[in-house]
């Protein structure tokens, strides 16, 4: 006898609390879930969940986005798997790159072969935004980085967030964080938290588009006899403009670089800093 599904709700102070109801807590009937993937296939911003399954079909149910699940009974893949079929994993990825997440699943009968399966999403009217981070801090994959946006889906605004990972268990993830937007034609706030603790924000940006974000350096400020002086870690071999300003608005080029070290890091002197307020930034080139 299969034992059912389970589905714990974080509460944001460290403890959970497990889901009772809702249709993919039961187990499928004649089999067992074999593995899970979350994704928001049809953009609408909540994150629907795909159900693999051995000796059963596989499921997919859809977040109506106050808390309760429905299941997809009409899905192209609900007849992909029966008695003797054992589905592996699975991974929602946009592998054609039209804004939609596309599913794929492995699968393996208890003997011979049998062939794994892709789905192409057919899409619909929302907008939707994908992000590729670029880590040069943190490592090059970014991998631990948190992305969220915030914006205003059939007038509520609220925030969704992704973390970078390549998925666990069974479950598989592209390095490419995906947002379903829903009738929202831009984002009201996009913020990456790095891995290494520097946070970037970028304001009003336009739906339905693909977005690669290069981590910027980071400056550490120290004074050296009275002299500014700067630690620069930033992505090795990747060159740096190092700027200081009296303002924010008048810039002028201090020095370049070119990080070569093991570290990534290199030191900086400002010997013309002068009298006054001073602010600096470093700007890949």
């Amino acid at each position: 006898m299969q034992s059912g599904n389970r589905l714990y709700h974080n509460e944001g102070n460290g403890g959970f609390t497990r889901v009772s109801t809702g249709p993919m807590l039961a187990a499928p009937v004649g089999g067992g879930s074999r593995a899970c993937g979350w994704g928001d296939y049809d953009n609408d911003g909540y994150l629907d969940l795909f159900e693999v399954n051995y000796n059963a079909p596989n499921r997919l149910f859809h977040n109506n986005g106050d808390g309760t699940f429905t299941q997809i009974t009409n899905a192209v893949f609900n007849n992909d798997a029966n008695a003797n079929i054992y589905g592996q994993t699975c991974s929602w990825v946009d592998y054609d790159n039209d804004g939609f997440l596309d599913l794929f699943v492995t699968r393996y009968p208890d003997s011979g072969l049998t062939s794994n399966l892709l789905y192409h999403n057919n899409g619909n009217s929302n907008n939707w935004l994908e992000v590729k981070l670029v880590g040069t801090v943190a490592n090059r994959s970014a991998i631990g980085a948190k992305v969220r946006v915030h914006a205003t889906i059939a007038g509520k605004p609220f925030w969704q967030v992704r973390e970078m990972t390549t998925g666990g268990g069974r479950w598989v993830q592209p390095l490419v964080t995906h947002f379903g937007l829903g009738d929202a034609t831009n984002v009201d706030t996009l913020r990456i938290e790095w891995p290494s603790g520097t946070v970037q924000e970028m304001p009003n940006v336009a739906a339905k588009q693909f977005l690669t974000i290069t981590e910027p350096a980071r400056l550490k400020a120290n004074m050296t006899n009275g002299i500014p002086e700067f630690s620069l870690n930033g992505g090795r071999n990747l060159s740096y403009e190092i700027d200081s300003s009296p303002d924010l608005q008048t810039w002028t080029p201090l020095a370049h670089t070119t990080i070569t070290n093991q570290s990534g890091i290199t030191n900086i002197l400002d010997t013309n800093s002068g009298a006054g307020q001073r602010f600096y930034r470093a700007v890949a080139r």
